[in-house]
């Protein structure tokens, strides 16, 4: 019972990080390009 939690856990941690981080690149790509279109 107690590996099952842990096992959601990290799942929910992981699927929280690879969530983050895409949101983080995604606004990098829109800052870039909005960069490029003051430019």
């Amino acid at each position: 019972m107690t590996t099952r939690v842990r096992t959601v856990a990290s799942a929910r941690t992981g699927f929280a990080g690879e969530t983050a981080r895409a949101l983080a690149s995604t606004l990098l790509l829109l800052g870039l390009i909005g960069d490029r279109r003051v430019r």
